[in-house]
Protein backbone atom coordinates (compact mmCIF):
# COMPACT_ATOMS: atom_id res chain seq x y z
CA UNK A 1 0.00 0.00 0.00
CA UNK A 2 1.64 3.29 -0.78
CA UNK A 3 1.84 6.10 1.45
CA UNK A 4 -0.88 7.89 -0.66
CA UNK A 5 -2.96 4.99 0.22
CA UNK A 6 -2.53 5.34 4.17
CA UNK A 7 -3.27 8.92 3.69
CA UNK A 8 -7.07 8.31 1.76
CA UNK A 9 -7.76 5.85 4.18
CA UNK A 10 -6.98 7.83 7.14
CA UNK A 11 -8.51 10.80 5.76
CA UNK A 12 -11.78 8.64 4.60
CA UNK A 13 -12.06 7.16 8.49
CA UNK A 14 -11.37 10.65 10.01
CA UNK A 15 -14.20 12.14 7.59
CA UNK A 16 -16.61 9.25 8.97
CA UNK A 17 -15.57 9.78 12.34
CA UNK A 18 -16.70 13.21 12.41
CA UNK A 19 -20.02 12.41 10.87
CA UNK A 20 -21.21 9.98 13.23
CA UNK A 21 -20.11 11.95 16.08
CA UNK A 22 -22.07 14.84 14.89
CA UNK A 23 -25.33 12.71 14.44
CA UNK A 24 -25.03 11.37 18.27
CA UNK A 25 -25.20 15.32 19.28
CA UNK A 26 -27.47 16.03 17.03
CA UNK A 27 -29.62 13.24 18.89
CA UNK A 28 -28.45 12.72 22.33
CA UNK A 29 -31.28 13.14 24.83
CA UNK A 30 -29.76 13.55 28.44
CA UNK A 31 -31.95 10.79 30.28
CA UNK A 32 -33.05 13.20 33.29
CA UNK A 33 -35.13 12.35 35.78
CA UNK A 34 -38.24 13.47 36.01
CA UNK A 35 -39.09 16.31 38.93
CA UNK A 36 -42.60 16.74 39.64
CA UNK A 37 -43.31 20.35 40.43
CA UNK A 38 -45.23 20.22 43.54
CA UNK A 39 -45.85 24.32 44.76
CA UNK A 40 -47.04 26.12 41.97
CA UNK A 41 -48.12 29.79 41.92
CA UNK A 42 -51.70 30.43 41.45
CA UNK A 43 -53.50 33.29 40.87
CA UNK A 44 -54.75 35.15 44.14
CA UNK A 45 -58.83 35.28 43.49
CA UNK A 46 -60.67 37.31 46.46
CA UNK A 47 -63.83 38.24 45.42
CA UNK A 48 -63.68 39.88 41.63
CA UNK A 49 -62.66 41.69 38.92
CA UNK A 50 -64.00 44.51 36.98
CA UNK A 51 -64.54 46.58 33.80
CA UNK A 52 -63.27 50.04 33.87
CA UNK A 53 -66.74 51.95 32.93
CA UNK A 54 -68.07 50.14 36.54
CA UNK A 55 -65.23 51.60 38.65
CA UNK A 56 -65.35 54.68 36.73
CA UNK A 57 -68.62 56.09 37.01
CA UNK A 58 -70.80 59.05 37.19
CA UNK A 59 -72.92 59.80 40.28
CA UNK A 60 -75.09 61.67 38.76
CA UNK A 61 -77.12 62.86 35.78
CA UNK A 62 -79.00 65.76 35.53
CA UNK A 63 -81.09 67.62 32.29
CA UNK A 64 -81.16 71.11 32.08
CA UNK A 65 -84.66 71.56 30.11
CA UNK A 66 -86.40 75.11 30.03
CA UNK A 67 -84.51 76.54 32.46
CA UNK A 68 -85.38 73.73 35.12
CA UNK A 69 -83.16 70.44 36.46
CA UNK A 70 -84.01 66.89 36.66
CA UNK A 71 -82.04 64.29 37.12
CA UNK A 72 -81.05 60.64 38.96
CA UNK A 73 -77.94 59.21 40.44
CA UNK A 74 -79.80 55.50 40.10
CA UNK A 75 -77.23 52.84 39.55
CA UNK A 76 -79.23 51.27 37.00
CA UNK A 77 -79.85 54.36 35.13
CA UNK A 78 -77.26 55.32 34.72
CA UNK A 79 -75.39 52.36 33.56
CA UNK A 80 -78.15 52.45 31.00
CA UNK A 81 -77.15 56.20 29.96
CA UNK A 82 -73.14 54.93 29.99
CA UNK A 83 -74.16 51.78 27.82
CA UNK A 84 -75.81 54.08 24.95
CA UNK A 85 -72.88 57.07 24.79
CA UNK A 86 -70.44 54.30 24.60
CA UNK A 87 -71.22 53.43 21.15
CA UNK A 88 -71.05 56.23 19.26
CA UNK A 89 -68.33 57.60 17.73
CA UNK A 90 -66.18 60.85 18.63
CA UNK A 91 -64.37 62.60 16.23
CA UNK A 92 -62.50 65.99 15.80
CA UNK A 93 -61.75 66.50 19.41
CA UNK A 94 -60.54 69.79 20.46
CA UNK A 95 -60.22 72.81 23.02
CA UNK A 96 -63.05 74.70 22.98
CA UNK A 97 -62.75 77.97 21.55
CA UNK A 98 -64.84 80.60 23.59
CA UNK A 99 -65.22 82.10 27.08
CA UNK A 100 -66.00 79.77 30.43
CA UNK A 101 -68.14 81.70 31.85
CA UNK A 102 -70.26 82.02 28.43
CA UNK A 103 -70.07 78.17 28.12
CA UNK A 104 -71.44 78.02 31.90
CA UNK A 105 -74.43 80.21 30.71
CA UNK A 106 -74.94 78.61 27.88
CA UNK A 107 -75.16 75.30 29.51
CA UNK A 108 -77.33 76.02 32.30
CA UNK A 109 -79.89 78.02 30.13
CA UNK A 110 -79.94 75.68 27.26
CA UNK A 111 -81.45 72.10 26.31
CA UNK A 112 -78.15 69.57 27.66
CA UNK A 113 -77.49 66.63 29.61
CA UNK A 114 -75.12 66.58 32.50
CA UNK A 115 -73.27 63.36 33.26
CA UNK A 116 -71.22 64.28 36.26
CA UNK A 117 -68.56 62.24 38.22
CA UNK A 118 -67.20 62.21 41.76
CA UNK A 119 -63.81 63.54 40.31
CA UNK A 120 -61.45 64.76 37.50
CA UNK A 121 -61.09 61.63 35.14
CA UNK A 122 -58.10 61.05 32.22
CA UNK A 123 -59.90 61.06 28.86
CA UNK A 124 -56.48 58.85 27.96
CA UNK A 125 -58.09 56.29 30.33
CA UNK A 126 -61.81 56.77 29.58
CA UNK A 127 -61.32 56.50 25.71
CA UNK A 128 -61.57 52.74 26.26
CA UNK A 129 -64.94 53.21 27.70
CA UNK A 130 -65.96 55.76 24.43
CA UNK A 131 -65.37 54.92 21.05
CA UNK A 132 -62.89 57.94 19.97
CA UNK A 133 -61.93 57.94 16.47
CA UNK A 134 -58.92 59.21 16.70
CA UNK A 135 -55.08 58.14 17.49
CA UNK A 136 -53.37 61.46 18.69
CA UNK A 137 -56.42 63.03 20.84
CA UNK A 138 -55.61 65.77 23.42
CA UNK A 139 -54.62 64.95 26.55
CA UNK A 140 -56.62 66.43 29.44
CA UNK A 141 -59.15 65.71 32.63
CA UNK A 142 -62.73 66.21 33.01
CA UNK A 143 -65.19 65.60 35.24
CA UNK A 144 -68.15 66.24 33.33
CA UNK A 145 -69.85 65.18 29.87
CA UNK A 146 -72.04 67.11 28.42
CA UNK A 147 -74.78 66.23 25.96
CA UNK A 148 -76.14 69.05 23.46
CA UNK A 149 -79.93 68.26 22.11
CA UNK A 150 -79.82 71.19 20.33
CA UNK A 151 -78.35 69.49 17.46
CA UNK A 152 -81.59 68.31 15.55
CA UNK A 153 -80.87 71.33 12.39
CA UNK A 154 -76.73 71.24 13.19
CA UNK A 155 -74.53 68.78 10.74
CA UNK A 156 -72.99 66.90 13.27
CA UNK A 157 -73.61 66.54 17.00
CA UNK A 158 -71.88 68.35 19.88
CA UNK A 159 -70.84 66.56 23.15
CA UNK A 160 -68.53 68.36 25.98
CA UNK A 161 -65.95 67.37 27.56
CA UNK A 162 -65.63 69.75 31.10
CA UNK A 163 -63.29 69.97 33.68
CA UNK A 164 -64.67 72.28 36.48
CA UNK A 165 -61.56 72.05 38.51
CA UNK A 166 -59.28 73.37 35.68
CA UNK A 167 -61.95 75.59 33.65
CA UNK A 168 -61.46 73.73 30.15
CA UNK A 169 -63.75 72.97 28.15
CA UNK A 170 -63.42 70.05 24.74
CA UNK A 171 -65.48 69.83 21.94
CA UNK A 172 -66.37 66.82 20.07
CA UNK A 173 -68.00 66.01 17.26
CA UNK A 174 -70.86 63.01 17.03
CA UNK A 175 -73.38 61.90 14.73
CA UNK A 176 -77.04 64.16 15.07
CA UNK A 177 -78.30 60.71 14.67
CA UNK A 178 -77.22 59.69 17.97
CA UNK A 179 -78.28 63.04 19.65
CA UNK A 180 -81.79 62.81 18.02
CA UNK A 181 -82.08 59.30 19.60
CA UNK A 182 -80.70 60.26 22.93
CA UNK A 183 -82.63 62.93 23.21
CA UNK A 184 -86.48 60.93 21.92
CA UNK A 185 -85.20 58.16 24.58
CA UNK A 186 -83.57 59.94 27.41
CA UNK A 187 -83.90 64.03 27.41
CA UNK A 188 -87.97 64.21 26.45
CA UNK A 189 -89.02 62.32 29.81
CA UNK A 190 -86.61 63.75 31.75
CA UNK A 191 -88.93 66.05 33.52
CA UNK A 192 -90.66 62.27 34.86
CA UNK A 193 -87.26 62.09 37.42
CA UNK A 194 -86.24 64.03 40.39
CA UNK A 195 -86.50 67.97 40.40
CA UNK A 196 -83.44 69.49 41.16
CA UNK A 197 -82.10 72.68 41.34
CA UNK A 198 -78.50 74.58 40.52
CA UNK A 199 -77.13 76.23 43.26
CA UNK A 200 -73.92 78.12 42.27
CA UNK A 201 -70.67 77.72 45.23
CA UNK A 202 -68.69 80.32 43.01
CA UNK A 203 -68.07 81.11 39.44
CA UNK A 204 -66.03 77.90 39.04
CA UNK A 205 -68.23 75.37 41.47
CA UNK A 206 -71.50 74.53 40.81
CA UNK A 207 -73.77 71.91 42.67
CA UNK A 208 -77.38 70.24 42.17
CA UNK A 209 -79.54 69.54 45.05
CA UNK A 210 -83.04 67.83 45.42
CA UNK A 211 -86.00 70.31 45.80
CA UNK A 212 -87.84 67.94 47.65
CA UNK A 213 -87.38 65.66 50.59
CA UNK A 214 -85.79 62.10 49.64
CA UNK A 215 -86.77 58.98 50.69
CA UNK A 216 -83.84 56.41 51.13
CA UNK A 217 -83.98 52.86 52.62
CA UNK A 218 -82.13 52.01 55.86
CA UNK A 219 -79.97 48.63 55.26
CA UNK A 220 -78.34 46.47 57.84
CA UNK A 221 -76.22 43.67 56.36
CA UNK A 222 -73.70 40.51 58.00
CA UNK A 223 -70.23 41.07 58.03
CA UNK A 224 -68.36 38.85 56.48
CA UNK A 225 -64.53 38.85 57.45
CA UNK A 226 -62.25 37.96 54.01
CA UNK A 227 -59.01 35.84 54.35
CA UNK A 228 -56.36 37.34 55.30
CA UNK A 229 -54.08 34.73 54.15
CA UNK A 230 -55.27 35.66 50.64
CA UNK A 231 -54.08 39.22 51.19
CA UNK A 232 -51.09 37.77 52.15
CA UNK A 233 -50.20 36.21 49.11
CA UNK A 234 -51.52 38.55 46.91
CA UNK A 235 -49.78 41.72 48.67
CA UNK A 236 -46.09 40.50 49.09
CA UNK A 237 -43.10 39.45 46.92
CA UNK A 238 -42.86 36.08 48.62
CA UNK A 239 -45.66 34.97 50.76
CA UNK A 240 -43.58 31.89 52.29
CA UNK A 241 -41.17 34.67 54.24
CA UNK A 242 -43.84 36.44 55.50
CA UNK A 243 -43.88 35.90 59.23
CA UNK A 244 -47.42 36.15 61.03
CA UNK A 245 -48.19 37.57 64.46
CA UNK A 246 -51.15 38.53 66.96
CA UNK A 247 -50.99 41.25 69.30
CA UNK A 248 -54.40 43.05 71.33
CA UNK A 249 -56.50 42.00 68.58
CA UNK A 250 -54.14 43.11 65.43
CA UNK A 251 -52.69 40.57 63.09
CA UNK A 252 -49.34 41.58 61.96
CA UNK A 253 -47.69 40.31 58.36
CA UNK A 254 -44.32 41.13 57.97
CA UNK A 255 -41.29 40.51 55.37
CA UNK A 256 -37.93 42.16 55.46
CA UNK A 257 -39.35 45.39 53.95
CA UNK A 258 -43.27 45.32 54.08
CA UNK A 259 -45.94 45.16 56.70
CA UNK A 260 -49.68 44.43 56.77
CA UNK A 261 -51.85 44.75 59.58
CA UNK A 262 -55.64 43.76 59.98
CA UNK A 263 -57.26 44.89 62.99
CA UNK A 264 -60.03 41.87 63.79
CA UNK A 265 -62.20 44.84 66.00
CA UNK A 266 -62.87 46.54 63.02
CA UNK A 267 -61.72 44.61 59.87
CA UNK A 268 -59.70 46.98 58.49
CA UNK A 269 -56.83 46.15 56.23
CA UNK A 270 -53.44 48.03 55.94
CA UNK A 271 -51.01 47.20 54.36
CA UNK A 272 -47.43 49.36 54.11
CA UNK A 273 -44.47 48.83 51.50
CA UNK A 274 -41.95 51.08 52.36
CA UNK A 275 -40.48 52.76 48.71
CA UNK A 276 -37.15 54.14 48.56
CA UNK A 277 -37.11 58.47 49.19
CA UNK A 278 -34.95 59.15 45.92
CA UNK A 279 -37.46 57.13 43.37
CA UNK A 280 -39.37 59.52 41.57
CA UNK A 281 -43.12 58.76 41.15
CA UNK A 282 -44.79 57.44 37.97
CA UNK A 283 -46.89 59.36 35.51
CA UNK A 284 -49.71 61.47 36.25
CA UNK A 285 -51.97 59.96 33.88
CA UNK A 286 -51.10 56.60 35.36
CA UNK A 287 -51.75 56.64 38.54
CA UNK A 288 -55.50 55.70 38.51
CA UNK A 289 -55.23 53.38 35.72
CA UNK A 290 -52.15 51.54 37.90
CA UNK A 291 -54.52 51.28 40.65
CA UNK A 292 -57.48 49.76 39.14
CA UNK A 293 -55.14 47.30 37.51
CA UNK A 294 -53.73 46.25 41.20
CA UNK A 295 -57.06 45.62 42.60
CA UNK A 296 -57.99 43.62 39.72
CA UNK A 297 -54.94 41.91 39.77
CA UNK A 298 -56.11 39.51 42.94
CA UNK A 299 -59.95 40.28 42.08
CA UNK A 300 -60.13 42.60 45.04
CA UNK A 301 -64.00 44.67 44.17
CA UNK A 302 -65.58 42.79 47.28
CA UNK A 303 -68.59 45.29 47.33
CA UNK A 304 -69.58 48.12 44.39
CA UNK A 305 -66.92 50.35 45.04
CA UNK A 306 -66.04 53.76 42.79
CA UNK A 307 -63.19 55.89 42.14
CA UNK A 308 -63.94 59.17 43.78
CA UNK A 309 -60.66 60.79 43.77
CA UNK A 310 -57.29 61.55 43.02
CA UNK A 311 -54.14 63.20 43.82
CA UNK A 312 -51.87 63.20 41.07
CA UNK A 313 -49.00 64.97 42.83
CA UNK A 314 -49.10 62.53 45.61
CA UNK A 315 -50.16 59.92 43.78
CA UNK A 316 -53.16 59.10 45.56
CA UNK A 317 -56.36 57.51 44.83
CA UNK A 318 -59.18 56.63 46.51
CA UNK A 319 -62.50 54.45 45.90
CA UNK A 320 -65.95 54.51 47.50
CA UNK A 321 -68.40 52.00 47.88
CA UNK A 322 -71.82 53.28 47.16
CA UNK A 323 -75.11 51.68 47.85
CA UNK A 324 -77.46 49.38 45.20
CA UNK A 325 -78.88 52.43 45.18
CA UNK A 326 -76.28 54.79 43.82
CA UNK A 327 -75.97 56.71 46.96
CA UNK A 328 -72.03 56.71 48.45
CA UNK A 329 -71.40 55.68 51.42
CA UNK A 330 -68.91 57.64 54.52
CA UNK A 331 -67.29 56.36 57.67
CA UNK A 332 -64.88 57.64 59.59
CA UNK A 333 -62.15 55.46 59.77
CA UNK A 334 -62.32 54.72 55.89
CA UNK A 335 -64.91 51.37 56.28
CA UNK A 336 -66.15 52.02 53.13
CA UNK A 337 -63.09 53.49 51.32
CA UNK A 338 -60.23 51.98 49.23
CA UNK A 339 -57.18 53.57 49.75
CA UNK A 340 -53.62 53.72 47.44
CA UNK A 341 -50.12 55.40 47.59
CA UNK A 342 -47.76 54.65 44.76
CA UNK A 343 -44.01 55.59 44.59
CA UNK A 344 -42.67 54.57 40.98
CA UNK A 345 -44.53 51.77 39.74
CA UNK A 346 -44.72 49.95 43.71
CA UNK A 347 -47.58 49.92 45.69
CA UNK A 348 -46.31 51.91 48.75
CA UNK A 349 -50.23 51.68 50.62
CA UNK A 350 -52.97 50.03 50.91
CA UNK A 351 -56.01 50.87 53.12
CA UNK A 352 -59.15 49.01 52.65
CA UNK A 353 -61.93 47.02 54.56
CA UNK A 354 -61.04 43.09 54.98
CA UNK A 355 -64.82 42.23 55.07
CA UNK A 356 -67.64 41.37 52.39
CA UNK A 357 -71.06 42.82 52.82
CA UNK A 358 -73.56 39.68 53.17
CA UNK A 359 -77.03 39.83 52.23
CA UNK A 360 -78.85 42.44 53.96
CA UNK A 361 -80.88 41.33 57.11
CA UNK A 362 -83.91 44.01 57.08
CA UNK A 363 -86.80 41.59 56.94
CA UNK A 364 -88.94 45.10 56.26
CA UNK A 365 -88.09 47.64 54.38
CA UNK A 366 -87.57 50.56 57.12
CA UNK A 367 -86.79 54.01 55.09
CA UNK A 368 -86.01 57.62 56.37
CA UNK A 369 -86.92 60.71 55.10
CA UNK A 370 -84.53 63.26 54.63
CA UNK A 371 -84.77 67.23 54.40
CA UNK A 372 -84.80 69.06 50.98
CA UNK A 373 -81.43 70.12 49.30
CA UNK A 374 -83.34 74.00 50.20
CA UNK A 375 -83.09 72.83 53.67
CA UNK A 376 -79.98 71.11 53.78
CA UNK A 377 -77.94 73.83 52.30
CA UNK A 378 -79.81 76.68 54.76
CA UNK A 379 -78.95 74.58 57.54
CA UNK A 380 -75.37 74.35 56.58
CA UNK A 381 -75.01 78.06 55.97
CA UNK A 382 -76.90 78.73 59.46
CA UNK A 383 -73.54 76.65 61.13
CA UNK A 384 -70.80 79.00 63.05
CA UNK A 385 -68.29 79.40 61.62
CA UNK A 386 -69.19 78.07 58.33
CA UNK A 387 -67.40 79.60 55.41
CA UNK A 388 -69.15 79.34 51.83
CA UNK A 389 -65.79 79.68 49.56
CA UNK A 390 -64.57 75.85 51.27
CA UNK A 391 -67.76 73.53 50.79
CA UNK A 392 -67.11 71.74 47.39
CA UNK A 393 -69.93 69.50 47.22
CA UNK A 394 -73.54 68.70 49.22
CA UNK A 395 -75.19 64.94 49.16
CA UNK A 396 -77.67 62.68 50.36
CA UNK A 397 -75.59 58.87 51.28
CA UNK A 398 -75.37 56.61 53.76
CA UNK A 399 -73.10 56.68 56.66
CA UNK A 400 -71.67 53.13 57.79
CA UNK A 401 -71.11 52.22 61.30
CA UNK A 402 -70.99 48.65 63.01
CA UNK A 403 -73.98 46.96 65.17
CA UNK A 404 -74.33 46.35 68.57
CA UNK A 405 -72.38 43.44 67.05
CA UNK A 406 -69.38 43.71 65.58
CA UNK A 407 -70.80 41.33 63.11
CA UNK A 408 -73.24 43.31 61.59
CA UNK A 409 -72.88 46.41 59.56
CA UNK A 410 -75.30 49.36 59.43
CA UNK A 411 -76.01 52.53 56.70
CA UNK A 412 -77.70 55.20 57.90
CA UNK A 413 -79.03 57.91 55.77
CA UNK A 414 -78.35 61.16 56.46
CA UNK A 415 -76.72 64.51 54.36
CA UNK A 416 -72.86 64.85 53.58
CA UNK A 417 -70.83 68.10 52.76
CA UNK A 418 -67.36 68.15 51.29
CA UNK A 419 -65.56 70.95 53.18
CA UNK A 420 -62.15 71.85 53.02
CA UNK A 421 -61.02 68.93 51.03
CA UNK A 422 -62.68 66.60 53.73
CA UNK A 423 -65.91 65.05 54.15
CA UNK A 424 -68.21 65.54 57.05
CA UNK A 425 -72.32 64.76 58.27
CA UNK A 426 -74.44 67.52 58.56
CA UNK A 427 -76.04 66.77 61.53
CA UNK A 428 -79.76 68.60 62.69
CA UNK A 429 -79.54 69.48 65.93
CA UNK A 430 -82.42 66.83 67.13
CA UNK A 431 -79.71 64.30 65.48
CA UNK A 432 -77.33 62.55 67.48
CA UNK A 433 -74.09 63.00 66.64
CA UNK A 434 -73.11 60.17 64.03
CA UNK A 435 -69.51 60.66 64.17
CA UNK A 436 -68.37 62.55 61.23
CA UNK A 437 -68.72 65.90 62.79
Amino acid sequence: MTYENIKSVILAFLVALSGFLTWNIWNYQPDYELVNNQKTVEEVNIATQKELKKIVKPHQIIYHAGGKQFGSVDNGYIDNIIGVISKWKYFDMEQYPGRISEFNEKIAQGDNTEIIFPDEVPIELYKRVLNIDEKDIPKFDFDRIIINSETQQKQEGIVYFYSQKNQEVYVSNVSPSYINSFTNKYYDSARRLTPYFLYTVSDIRKIYLPTEEVKMVMHTYYQNPLDSEKFKDALFADPSFVQRSMVDGVEEYTDDASKMIVDTQTNMINYVNPVRSGDSVIGTNNVLQKSIEFVNSHGGWTETYRYVYKDDFNQNVLFRLYSKEGYPVFNQIGMSEIYQQWRQSEISRYVRPGFHLELPLNPDVVTKTLPSGYEALEYLQSKKDFKLELLQNLMPGYYMTQGPENSLILLEPGWFYLYDQQWRQLIWEEELNNGLE
